[in-house]
C-alpha cells in the first residue's frame, strides 16, 4: 500500500478511480473475514454466511475486467446487495448491536461504482428507508435513547455522504485542471507536444472523414539564440508570446497549434491548404518585425512540411518526414519552406 501512484492515475479518470475501488473493496474484504470469523466463533451462521456471499462478492468485483459486458451488472447487483444488507441489518439487529454503523459505508460504495447522479438518490433513499425502520421498530421501547441514536447516525451518514460527494466534485475539477495544465505551454498558451501527440489521431479521422489528409507544419524560428543574447531571455520571451498570437491569427483551431519545446512549433492542418499556408506564413514573419518598447525585433522561420496523403498516416513516420525538411529549410538558408524531398 506504499506504493506510489504512477503519473497516469493522476490524469486518467478510470484508473484513479479504480485505483479507489480497489482500497475500498479490500477494506470491505477484510472486514469480512474478520466479522465472518467472529460471527460463526458466536454461532450467528446466517450472519455469517451473508458476509461470506458479500466477500465472495466484494473478490469477484475486484477480479472482474472493467471492460466485460456483465461488469456493470455485477457492480450493480453488489451496490444493491450492500443496500439490502444495510436494510436487513437495521430492521433485524438490536438498537445497540452496533451493527447499523454498516449504513456509513453506502455512500463511498455508491459513488466509487455508480457515479453521483445515482448515489445521490440512492444515498437520500437509504437514509430516509434506516430512519423509517429505526422509528417504527424501536420508538416505542425506547424513545428519548432511539432519538438520540437516530441523530448520531444520521449525522454520522451526512458527513460521509457530503465527503464523499464533495470529494469526488474536487476531484472532477482538479483532474480537468491538472490536464490543461500538463498539455499547456505557460509561456504561449498552446498545446504541448504531449497534447500533439493525444490530439493526431483525432485530428487525422476528421481530415480523413472529409475526404482530405492531414499536414504536419514543423516551424523552428531562425537563429533564436541571437535573440536572447542581443536583448535578453525577457524579450526571447516575448517573442515566443508574439509568434504564438501571429499562429493563432492565421490558424482560427487553437486546437491544431502546438509548440514542441524552445523555438519549435508545429501546426496540424488540412494538407490541401498546408502547402499554400506555410509559405504565405514564412513570407509574413519575414514581412513583419516585431516591435517591443520601441525595438523593431526582425526574425525569420523555416519549415518544413509532410502529410498523409503523401507521406502516409504514421504518427512517428509523418513527424520525422516533417523534421527531416525542417532541417533541409535550416541548411538551405533558413527562412524558408521545404515541401518535398
Amino acid at each position: 500500500m506504499n506504493k506510489k501512484l504512477p503519473v497516469s492515475h493522476w490524469f486518467n479518470d478510470d484508473l484513479f478511480s479504480e485505483t479507489l475501488l480497489k482500497v475500498f473493496l479490500l477494506v470491505i474484504g477484510v472486514s469480512c473475514l474478520i466479522l465472518i470469523s467472529l460471527n460463526i466463533l458466536a454461532g450467528h451462521y446466517i450472519v455469517a454466511f451473508i458476509e461470506t456471499f458479500l466477500l465472495i462478492l466484494t473478490v469477484s468485483v475486484w477480479f472482474l475486467p472493467r471492460r466485460w459486458q456483465y461488469y456493470q451488472w455485477v457492480v450493480f447487483f453488489y451496490v444493491s446487495f450492500i443496500f439490502l444488507g444495510i436494510l436487513a441489518t437495521v430492521a433485524f439487529s438490536p438498537l445497540f448491536s452496533g451493527r447499523q454503523v454498516w449504513v456509513l459505508i453506502f455512500p463511498m460504495s455508491s459513488y466509487l461504482m455508480l457515479g453521483r447522479r445515482i448515489a445521490v438518490w440512492l444515498n437520500g433513499g437509504c437514509l430516509a428507508l434506516v430512519a423509517i425502520i429505526l422509528y417504527l421498530r424501536f420508538y416505542e421501547p425506547h424513545g428519548i435513547q432511539l432519538v438520540s441514536v437516530v441523530i448520531n447516525l444520521v449525522f454520522a451518514y451526512l458527513f460521509l455522504w457530503g465527503l464523499t460527494h464533495g470529494a469526488e466534485k474536487i476531484h472532477k475539477k482538479m483532474l480537468a485542471t491538472l490536464t490543461v495544465v500538463a498539455s499547456t505551454d505557460p509561456l504561449t498558451g498552446l498545446a504541448n507536444r504531449r497534447n500533439m501527440i493525444a490530439k493526431y489521431e483525432q485530428q487525422f479521422k476528421a481530415a480523413k472523414k472529409d475526404g482530405d489528409g492531414l499536414a504536419f507544419v514543423l516551424i523552428d524560428l531562425d537563429h533564436f539564440k541571437r535573440v536572447n543574447d542581443n536583448y535578453g531571455h525577457d524579450i526571447g520571451d516575448a517573442v515566443l508570446v508574439d509568434f504564438a498570437e501571429r499562429l493563432r491569427a492565421h490558424e482560427g483551431d487553437s486546437e491544431q497549434l502546438f509548440r514542441l519545446g524552445g523555438e519549435e512549433f508545429c501546426v496540424l492542418m488540412s494538407a490541401s491548404k498546408s502547402k499554400t499556408w506555410a509559405v504565405s506564413f514564412c513570407q509574413y514573419i519575414h514581412d513583419t518585425p516585431f516591435r517591443f518598447n520601441g525595438h523593431d525585433i526582425c526574425y525569420t522561420a523555416s519549415i518544413g512540411v509532410s502529410s498523409s496523403n503523401e507521406d502516409g498516416g504514421d504518427f512517428k513516420h509523418l513527424y520525422s518526414i516533417a523534421d527531416q525538411r525542417l532541417y533541409k529549410a535550416k541548411n538551405s538558408g533558413r527562412n524558408c519552406v521545404v515541401l518535398e524531398g
